[in-house]
């Protein structure tokens, strides 16, 4: 991934903060006859229903007639609920979410316009030289959390740089009476695998298109060394040995309780521990590497937007679209809400957010996640279950076989 989201320190903080959304709209050239839009949006904690109703409200104030209904995903997951939703036929006009590459062809290819262009990773997703997707901004998602209170009490002076330092802090935590490493089920315990390993697994070849030509495999590669490493925090009580009973909130809340030290996640928590105001300081440090040398950091498109090509209103939905991620103040509002990045626009960062964005100007590199044009649809599911059975003793062996043989199942489709 290139490094379309360099300089975010010196860009992105500094202005003050937009507290509400303004009005303006990117396309005002939408028919005035009415129509319905559906989006189907990808709910958390911060992203809520009434967050999404009051980003497109503008929007909709200047398109009388106009309604926008704003679609919760059954269970949580956005994937399952429009793969549900094509089946029935049933579909809607937009979707407020990562997807996998795998629905492309059931998606509107974007007009290759400046407005398009523009938006973080659209070309570097392109499926088939085709942008199914549009982003309103960029995330950094190899980060490490952690409680300042919890490492002075452990003795720990200094963030760790190398995945044995990682280890001999975790346990100096568990010592001082911590829960040394938040985690949770559902989706996080692959993501948070990923967010660790990606770096290294990326450091320097293109390992997806060796993976794909058969030259590389995820047996012996840095995953299997994180996976390894993994299964030791497990089998030393590092993590909650009940880990995959809680939910991505459970993690969240355990560790702005102060009973958790560390937390691997995204830059998209910073306004949920701002809003928690801890009784402790928070500090974040970037994911470990295995010998210590700087690593990259794992980034993904924010806040992205599709359209279905079965929207019977795809004007209206493309002008609706073109506003999310191209009108300032939206945007600004966006990118304020989760703490993401996007290259000339600023908004005033909270001190965590500060430290994040100094990361990410320190980051020698970006790298991808678990989804993108070359990885096969499916691949983050697979992983996070593979990284699941560590806890019912699956080896790390053959957890990195099993990513193998997955791969050579679905690569190409």
């Amino acid at each position: 991934m290139r490094q379309s989201t360099r300089g975010a320190a010196a860009i992105l903080i500094g202005s003050a903060m937009i507290a509400g959304l303004l009005t303006g709209c990117a396309t005002d050239s939408a028919e005035e006859g009415g129509g319905e839009l559906r989006i189907l949006a990808n709910i958390t904690p911060v992203l809520t229903k009434k967050y999404y109703e009051d980003l497109v409200q503008p929007w909709v104030a200047k398109h009388k007639g106009v309604t926008v209904t704003i679609e919760v995903p059954s269970g949580e997951d956005v994937q399952a609920t429009l793969q549900q939703e094509l089946a029935s036929g049933d579909v809607p006009d937009i979707v407020a979410s990562n997807l996998d590459p795998v629905v492309a062809p059931q998606l509107l290819a974007f007009p290759k316009e400046p407005w398009v262009l523009d938006t973080p990773l659209a070309e570097q997703n392109q499926v088939d030289g085709k942008i199914w997707q549009v982003a309103t901004g960029a995330q950094i998602q190899s980060l490490v959390f952690y409680n300042k209170k919890a490492f002075a009490a452990a003795g720990i002076d200094a963030p760790p740089t190398s995945l044995d330092e990682f280890t001999k802090d975790l346990k100096a935590l568990k010592a001082a009476g911590y829960l040394p490493l938040q985690t949770a089920g559902e989706w996080v315990t692959g993501a948070q695998f990923a967010m660790l390993a990606n770096p290294q697994l990326l450091a320097s070849d293109d390992f997806y298109a060796k993976r794909n030509a058969g030259s590389a495999t995820f047996a012996k590669s840095a995953y299997e060394k994180y996976l390894d490493a993994y299964a030791g925090w497990i089998a030393d009580g590092l993590v909650d040995p009940d880990a995959l009973g809680l939910k991505y909130q459970d993690s969240i809340d355990g560790f702005t309780s102060g009973k958790a030290a560390t937390y691997v996640i995204g830059n998209w928590i910073v306004p949920s521990i701002d809003e928690a105001a801890t009784s402790f300081d928070v500090g974040v440090f970037a994911a470990p590497s295995l010998d210590g040398s700087p690593a990259g950091q794992m980034s993904g498109p924010a806040q992205p937007y599709s359209i279905l090509q079965a929207s019977k209103n795809r004007d209206l939905a493309l002008s609706l679209v073109e506003y999310l991620v191209s009108d300032k103040t939206a945007v600004t509002a966006s990118l304020a809400s989760e703490g993401n990045f996007r290259q000339g626009i600023s908004y005033k960062g909270s001190p965590l957010n500060q430290a994040v964005a100094a990361i990410l100007d320190a980051a020698p590199r970006l790298v991808l996640g678990t989804s993108g044009p070359r990885i096969p649809g499916g691949f983050g599911d697979e992983l996070n279950k593979q990284v699941q059975a560590l806890y019912v003793k699956t080896t790390p062996a053959d957890a990195a076989a099993a990513l193998d043989s997955w791969w050579d199942l679905n690569a190409g489709q």
